[in-house]
């Protein structure tokens, strides 16, 4: 994300939801359980981010994953 997309995110009022995903939504929007969410994780299969000790999931990433398995799991 680039520096407008940034200034443009915390600038607006309203709030188009959060620009990461702990282990449990990102379960959630994969309809899958969190120790799955993190096996794929262990797995590189998905990138995160590590603040803390929380893994954090890009939205963008999980729907790139789909898209991934859709076809076959060819990069």
């Amino acid at each position: 994300m680039n520096q407008s997309h940034v200034d443009e995110y915390a600038s607006s009022g309203t709030s188009p939801g959060p620009m990461l995903l702990d282990i449990k939504a990102a379960a959630r929007v994969l309809s899958a359980t969190p120790w799955a969410v993190r096996s794929l994780l262990w797995d590189n299969k998905i990138p995160f981010v590590k603040i803390g000790r929380r893994h954090l999931i890009d939205p963008a990433d999980l729907r790139a994953y789909i898209a991934r398995e859709k076809s076959g799991g060819i990069a």
